[in-house]
């Protein structure tokens, strides 16, 4: 738990020092999104499973810092139960692409990176490179907007699916 504070406080350190002044803190087009999924769908069931994960994440998008093509970046946190009923967290940035020659502008592909955090003993062999309940993620992802509600849809490695409902405060 130490450990764990200590990486949370370093990062927000380090993200104070670099980030500009309040009054710059938001850009113009600059959104800020929340989501909730209730479950996580799973490729292989297993009564071990808990039934419902409850993942509530927030993130802002941003034009500032998008790369490789995307339209928008993202920083996120988020907080769920894993598929064990442990209390994790996961902390991320990404980038979002617009699939706009499918879907009009409305369809867009999702790629966060980031440290997920609480997968334990008994459980802590269920997810790759994980060292004391920590482990780095790359999760893809796809999504359809339709005004400032979407619907999301996350590939969990070989676990299953995550499909989350989003709202977006801010300019559209």
């Amino acid at each position: 738990m130490r450990r764990r504070a200590a990486l949370i406080l370093a990062a927000g350190a380090a993200l104070s020092a670099s980030a500009p002044s309040a009054a710059q803190m938001f850009a113009p087009g600059d959104e800020i999104m929340v989501a909730y999924s209730p479950k996580v769908i799973h490729f292989s069931p297993s009564d071990e499973h808990v039934d419902w994960n409850h993942f509530v994440g927030i993130e802002l998008q941003t034009k500032r810092t998008a790369i490789g093509g995307a339209e928008r970046a993202t920083f996120g946190a988020a907080v769920f139960n894993t598929s064990f009923g442990q209390l994790s967290q996961y902390l991320y940035w990404g980038q979002i692409y617009d699939l706009k020659r499918m879907g009009g502008g409305k369809l867009y592909a999702k790629v966060t990176a980031g440290l997920l955090f609480g997968y334990k003993e008994p459980y802590e062999d269920k997810i790759p490179f994980n060292n004391n309940g920590i482990a780095p993620v790359i999760i893809p992802g796809l999504g359809y907007r339709k005004d400032r509600l979407s619907g999301e849809v996350a590939l969990l490695g070989s676990a299953g699916l995550l499909i989350a409902v989003t709202y977006s405060f801010g300019p559209h």
